[in-house]
């Protein structure tokens, strides 16, 4: 003793005597660990020695902690070996120096020790633990290289083994966890992370592990139900922001709102925050609101070209092209010192485009294509995504100039980017040759596909509506019929015998598809979709009451859904009932979607109908310049002109609604409709041509 309190001091002294006193007769000190019994031939244990000399081996751990002094650590290293000499069965010293070894990245040695370790007991758990320890501390000093697969595997065998021999370890099951989702092995690290919540349910590194997967799986609906269990008081700004994420996707854009508004309180000067809460008033509806958010954004990162990239996007969207021009070319001049643009040149080229300037459009795409354009042909998958997209958009434009042979090289080009992209070039092929009317070769085309591509599913269903729209609709409904797995993937071939059906104008059976589909609909938006659907089918068979009742449904679900809110409304409308009410549910939809040509269409029809045609002429000439092939716009253009006292004008609009009617793809205008406008602008010619004041 007195030796003792001369190196270390009379403090020291009784530290050593009461850890002794303290010891548990258990696994937790250098005693016979575990009631293991020494190998044979090794000496019996002398419990004094040992606890004197673990304590020596401890306090000159901390001094080395202390004073940095790595002859300390050699002192204890030789400490904790005079222990092992002392109590040879005891594998607690053993760990104990392993982890000694690992402090002082002498790694190999800490390794050998813990795995003669697992030789001598291989359940021992703390000789696990400090593997696993090692091993994920190995990866985690890696984080910006490739992953060590070896080190990984090993990492999760020995937390493996740990948690089969603790299985209450949550912190154990919890990094396990981590590690599955490391190694793509997602379904366990599912049930690693609910092993978890099994244990301490309120866990809340297990609620958030368990919701970040479902997050990066994209199972938005899980991820909100398992954060939604933390406390709001104990969420942290990153962890709203998932939430707030997660409740945008599903559509829920006023609890997104919600969620954001109290991430920002917590951290206000978080500017990725601020930029998701915009977009989540953006899905609201509420377009001036987010256009101030993104205006605080640039107050407080004044050189931020992103958000001069989305100021320009939105304004585009609201028919302000000067402004988004402007706005473009600030992000431009921002990003002048990166090589890389597509970005920027990619809305500018959706810019003139939108603003009927196809030439110029034309001109930037086919620079993006240019510039996205591999000499070698070689790709990596985010390359030829971007390059097929500059494709397809250029091919949309020759599409809607009717150049559909230039449209389908464009296509064709996507083809032959290879399988990641082939089937959408084969689809935009066939689609093109569906809307020309050239239907022998769509059927051509698709048979093509579907034999080079035998199990994509969708080439099969567009060969069925090929099929279906050269008038043999039970081939078609057979060919999807071939299809049904007894599975949740039948609704979409439900949904596509109800197209098939609807075009042939037979809604009995379409009815009857879309029934099905709803039936297996699980989702909230897909069963929104479904009631849409439902919806448009009672209304071609001028079911209204039933139409009705489906899309206020949809609006129930979802009172931003512009397209329900815009079909009921026109639905009302054109039969010129409950009219204030119809022009309610269209400048809603108007209000969501300011420049879509359909809805602009919807609320000039309704104020014709209102007999205000000073109000009903301006939405419908823009309606008419944003589509300016759709027949029923121009028809519907016309009559506002006749009342008007615009005749000649009206008679223009009606000969090109009637010249356009063949090549229209919607099927609101067909055959009867026209032979009805033919007959009344016959007769306003006949008047037009009568002399002024003749009766």
């Amino acid at each position: 003793m007195h030796k003792l309190s001369r190196r270390f001091g009379v403090g020291a002294a009784v530290m050593v005597l009461g850890a002794m006193a303290a010891f548990p007769a258990q696994d937790s000190g250098p005693s016979q660990v575990g009631n293991q019994t020494p190998p044979a031939g090794t000496a019996v244990a002398d419990h004094a020695q040992a606890y004197y000399h673990f304590m020596l081996a401890r306090r000159y751990k901390e001094l080395a902690g202390v004073y940095n002094h790595s002859d300390y650590i050699d002192r204890a290293i030789s400490e904790y070996k005079l222990a092992m000499a002392a109590d040879p069965g005891s594998l607690f010293l053993r760990v104990e120096l392993a982890e000694l070894y690992w402090r002082v990245a002498r790694v190999g040695e800490a390794i050998h020790e813990a795995e003669d370790i697992l030789k001598t007991d291989p359940d021992y758990p703390d000789a696990h633990r400090l593997l696993a320890r090692i091993y994920f501390r190995m990866l985690g000093s890696n984080q910006m290289q490739k992953v060590d697969q070896a080190t990984l595997d090993k990492a999760i065998a020995q937390l493996e083994a740990l948690t089969r021999l603790v299985p209450s370890d949550v912190d154990s099951w919890e990094v396990l966890g981590r590690l599955y989702k490391m190694n793509n092995q997602n379904q366990k690290a599912e049930e690693a992370f609910k092993k978890v919540l099994n244990v301490d349910p309120s866990s809340k590194e297990g609620i958030v592990s368990l919701a970040e997967l479902y997050f990066e799986q994209g199972d938005y609906a899980a991820t909100v139900e398992q954060l939604k269990r933390i406390p709001e008081e104990d969420m942290d700004p990153r962890m709203m922001e998932m939430l707030g994420y997660a409740y945008s996707q599903t559509r829920e854009y006023e609890s997104a709102v919600a969620v954001y508004k109290k991430a920002m309180a917590q951290d206000p000067e978080n500017q990725n925050l601020r930029r998701a809460y915009a977009e989540a008033l953006l899905g609201m509806g509420n377009t001036p609101d987010a256009r101030a958010e993104f205006e605080k954004i640039l107050k407080a990162e004044p050189d931020d070209a992103v958000t001069y990239l989305r100021l320009a996007e939105m304004d585009r969207q609201e028919g302000r092209y000067d402004q988004a021009r402007k706005e473009l070319e600030r992000a431009k001049t921002l990003q002048s010192n990166k090589s890389d643009n597509l970005d920027i040149t990619y809305q500018q080229a959706l810019l003139e485009d939108a603003a009927g300037n196809q030439p110029k459009a034309i001109e930037l795409f086919q620079g993006l294509v240019k510039k996205s354009e591999r000499e070698n042909g070689q790709y990596t998958p985010a390359q030829a995504n971007n390059h097929a997209l500059f494709l397809e958009r250029l091919g949309l434009i020759y599409r809607q100039q009717k150049k559909n042979d230039l449209a389908i090289e464009s296509f064709r080009r996507i083809v032959a980017l290879g399988d990641g992209q082939a089937t959408q070039g084969e689809e935009l092929i066939i689609n093109t040759l569906r809307q020309n009317h050239q239907l022998p070769q769509a059927l051509e085309e698709v048979n093509a596909a579907v034999k080079k591509f035998p199990e994509e599913r969708s080439l099969i269903i567009l060969r069925a509506y090929v099929v279906g729209e050269m008038g043999h609709v039970e081939e078609a409904v057979k060919q999807l019929q071939a299809l049904m797995k007894n599975t949740p993937e039948d609704r979409q071939v439900y949904l596509s015998m109800m197209q098939v059906y609807s075009q042939a104008k037979q809604f009995d059976g379409a009815e009857q598809a879309v029934n099905k589909a709803l039936a297996i609909s699980t989702k909230p938006d897909e069963q929104e979709y479904t009631h849409f659907l439902l919806g448009s089918i009672y209304e071609r068979q001028k079911k209204y009451d039933l139409a009705e009742e489906q899309f206020k449904k949809v609006l129930e679900a979802n009172p931003f859904n512009a397209s329900a809110a815009n079909y009921l409304g026109y639905m009302l409308a054109d039969r010129g009932v409950r009219l204030e009410e119809s022009l309610k549910y269209i400048q809603k939809a108007v209000q969501l979607e300011p420049h879509n040509g359909a809805y602009l269409d919807s609320l000039g029809w309704a104020y014709y109908k209102m007999n205000r045609f000073d109000l009903a002429k301006p939405p419908l000439e823009e309606a008419a310049r944003l589509m300016s092939d759709d027949p029923t716009i121009l028809e519907h253009l016309g009559h506002v002109y006749l009342r008007m006292g615009k005749e000649a004008l009206a008679a223009q609009e009606w000969e090109l609604a009637l010249k356009q009617w063949p090549q229209a793809v919607s099927s609101d205008f067909d055959a009867e409709q026209a032979a009805r406008l033919q007959k009344e602008l016959d007769a306003l010619k006949v008047h037009l041509a009568k002399p002024r004041g003749s009766q």
